[in-house]
């Protein structure tokens, strides 16, 4: 092998590596929107089927939040399975998760229902409600707007929510939102990201 294919070899070979190295360098793509620096967030007890539970009972995991309420029909089911299947894809890290839904519909949805409900889609999820009170206080320090409309004849009435699902880190800070479009892969990817997978 002459000279000049050696040369041409070794000259390609520090391109690949060149290559090989940025990509490294780069930081990992994420699809939710960042918080930085991560939000501390308000401390809150709503109720369960088990009793009070605290979020501060999920320090030391990642933790979803997501509201919504149980009558929903679409947007509040399929965020649900999302999160449920984004969980699946993550494997053994999932037990460094957990999510909260917490209904807004305090009319309606008791802590027996919210927790049933929670349960369906994956039987660690954790379902929580309150009084209006409670509620009120809860969406407003998270920034979610809500509003139960007028009921109908026989009683039925919708509930307008924001639809976002919100990444608490392990310390309780806001890391990241994701809106309800987001896809499992894209939210797996992104707690793989925040988990250090």
């Amino acid at each position: 092998m002459d000279r000049r294919n050696i040369l041409f070899i070794v000259f390609v070979s520090l391109i690949i590596i060149g290559i090989a190295i940025y990509q490294y360098a780069l930081p990992p793509m994420l699809y939710g929107a960042i918080i930085d620096p991560p939000k501390a967030m308000p401390v809150f007890t709503l109720a369960s089927s088990k009793g009070p539970i605290s979020l501060a009972d999920f320090r030391g995991k990642m933790t979803i939040i997501f509201f919504g309420f149980t009558n929903c029909m679409d947007v509040c089911p399929a965020t649900m399975a999302k999160l449920s299947q984004a969980l699946d894809k993550l494997g053994d890290k999932a037990t460094e998760v957990r999510v909260i839904f917490i209904s807004v519909d305090y009319k309606r949805d008791t802590p027996e229902t919210v927790s049933a409900y929670a349960a369906r889609f994956r039987p660690d999820f954790v379902g929580l409600t309150g009084s209006q009170a409670e509620i009120d206080r809860v969406t407003q320090d998270f920034g979610i707007y809500y509003k139960l409309d007028q009921a109908d004849a026989s009683g039925n009435y919708e509930v307008e929510h924001t639809a976002i699902m919100m990444a608490l880190d392990k310390q309780g800070r806001l890391q990241m939102t994701w809106p309800a479009e987001q896809q499992p892969d894209e939210i797996a990817s992104d707690l793989g990201v925040m988990l250090g997978k």
